[in-house]
């Protein structure tokens, strides 16, 4: 088997020998021995051009989310019985295409030779687009690197996470907010550690400082350059690695830890690595978020050692965090009593995060490995380079 997965994340091209250090779909590259392709790499060729370039890979995997359906579909003919659908993004994502782009994404899913999705409940509604087979796979999370942040119940503080700010269209921080500022004024808490988006952060600590302290609320205007420069037709990751040189091996960028107010502590996000060190001391996280996810956040916590509070709209929410889990979004009343319980209860924080470790392993990168063989097994694929 000569794997290939494509995404539009900003990876360097090529065999992947080591996983990304991040919580990302493209580590199946990793996982399974293959190379990583990126759409920044990939828009720029015809298709003569892809079709040679692909020709090598067996199975081909592309993920087929909102960004460049067009381009997506391109590559899944291109591989033609090689290619395999990863859904990628939010579920729903393809209510964000137009009428036309919403038949171009019908058309590479059916065209693809399966669909990997890892969303479980969501099978079914991937199986009524078309005659392709669908198979639940979660991409493999590699554990170790993130259990190397983890610190030990005596170091950890008197902190909540929220995991996003306001921004951020469908992850609900406000419902977040609201819970964490309640724990704070029964002091259950000392301090909220917010973590936000580059591009959004200035008005997003504005926005949060006038809700919990009644701070004069400015309007600054956001960062767009990262979204300029996605949607320019160049490769801007070279741009990425002459930055990430200047930066120290390991250090945390300047500024990217705040503290605006007492009590309240703001992350801007800068890597998974960084994050992970920042949200370690957590007590627990508050994620009531409201789009229909693989549960990312939970399977940091998991590694990590932190009760997640979050909601069943994330497929490994639940699974990992089935005593910690919600209904809906906005239980905020439910999500408050959770974490009031978590920690007055040292017994049943304990309960909760001993559940999580035991089950985050079936989510390692050798878990991942030997069902990721089982389908290529199902479906022929890997056959071409045998």
């Amino acid at each position: 088997m000569n794997l290939c997965f494509v995404s539009y994340r900003t990876f360097e091209d090529g065999p992947v020998k080591v996983p990304f250090p991040e919580n990302d779909p493209a580590n199946i590259a990793y996982a399974t021995g293959g190379s990583y392709l990126s759409y920044y790499s990939l828009r720029r060729l015809n298709d003569q051009e892809l079709e040679r370039l692909l020709a090598p890979y067996d199975p081909v995997v592309v993920t087929l989310d909102a960004v460049d359906i067009r381009l997506g579909r391109r590559l899944i003919r291109a591989a033609a019985e090689r290619a395999v659908g990863y859904s990628e993004g939010h579920i729903g994502d393809y209510q964000r295409l137009s009428p036309l782009e919403q038949t171009i994404f019908v058309e590479a899913v059916r065209a693809a030779r399966v669909n990997l999705l890892y969303w479980e409940r969501y099978v079914p509604f991937y199986q009524a687009l078309g005659p392709a087979p669908v198979e639940y796979l979660p991409y493999p999370y590699p554990l170790d690197l993130a259990r190397e942040r983890a610190q030990s119940p005596s170091e950890r503080q008197s902190l909540a996470v929220l995991p996003t700010g306001l921004a951020g269209g469908t992850r609900n921080g406000l419902a977040n907010l609201l819970v964490a500022q309640r724990l704070l004024e029964v002091q259950a808490i000392d301090n909220m550690l917010i973590c936000m988006d580059a591009d959004t952060m200035a008005a997003d600590i504005a926005a949060v400082q006038n809700l919990l302290y009644g701070t004069a609320m400015s309007a600054p205007r956001p960062s767009l350059w990262r979204r300029l420069l996605a949607s320019l037709p160049i490769d801007y990751r070279p741009m990425l690695r002459w930055r990430d040189r200047l930066r120290p091996s390991g250090a945390m960028p300047r500024s990217s830890l705040l503290e605006p107010n007492p009590g309240l502590r703001v992350l801007r996000r800068t890597g998974w690595l960084t994050y992970l060190q920042a949200i370690a001391p957590a007590r627990l996280m508050l994620d009531l978020n409201n789009r229909e996810t693989v549960g990312r956040n939970a399977l940091d916590c998991a590694a990590l050692g932190i009760p997640c509070v979050g909601t069943n709209r994330s497929d490994l929410q639940a699974k990992l965090f089935p005593l910690t889990t919600v209904q809906d979004p906005w239980d905020v009343k439910g999500a408050l009593a959770l974490s009031e319980r978590l920690l007055s209860e040292p017994g049943f924080w304990k309960q909760v995060v001993n559940l999580a470790a035991e089950r985050i392993v079936a989510y390692d990168v050798e878990p991942f490995r030997q069902r990721f063989a089982q389908i290529a097994t199902r479906y022929g694929l890997g056959q071409a380079n045998r």
